[in-house]
Order: structure tokens, then C-alpha cells, then sequence
């Protein structure tokens, strides 16, 4: 009823609004450090551990589906953050 009221789309609901927190996270991390600056792979891993702290059942495929890049490419870029 609330989503309802709020015009909010019950199916995906929660897919859009982790999409939007992704996107919207991203972009507050790149201003912090500057956006010219090197460091988005270290970007991405913050927000993937967040989400994945959070218990997000799939916080790569989040990443995949907000970024749109593969999974492959992800993994690649997370890996290069751990190091």
C-alpha cells in the first residue's frame, strides 16, 4: 500500500532503488577524491563490500547491472582495488 501511495513500483522495487544507491555512491566517491583522479577501482570495491556487508544477495551482479559492465570486467577491476 505504501509503494502505492508513493507511486513506487513494487516489482524491482528493490533492484531500482540499489541500482539508484550504487549510481548515486559511485558518483559522491568520485567528487570526494576528484573525478580526474585514478581510484574508481577502489570506488567499486567500497561499494561492493558495502553491499555485500549489507547481505546483498548478488553485489557483483548489483554492480554489473548499474555499471554496465560484464562480470569479468568487475572481477578484473575489484582484483586490481584488493591489491
Amino acid at each position: 500500500m505504501v509503494a502505492e501511495f508513493r507511486a513506487v513500483p513494487s516489482v524491482g522495487a528493490c533492484q531500482v532503488m540499489v541500482g539508484r544507491y550504487i549510481e548515486g555512491r559511485l558518483a559522491e566517491l568520485a567528487q570526494a577524491r576528484g573525478a580526474s583522479a585514478d581510484g574508481f577501482e577502489a570506488d567499486l570495491l567500497a561499494v561492493y563490500d558495502d553491499l555485500a556487508e549489507r547481505r546483498h544477495a548478488d553485489p557483483l551482479g548489483a554492480l554489473a547491472t548499474a555499471t554496465g559492465r560484464s562480470r569479468t570486467d568487475l572481477d578484473q577491476l575489484l582484483d586490481v582495488a584488493r591489491r
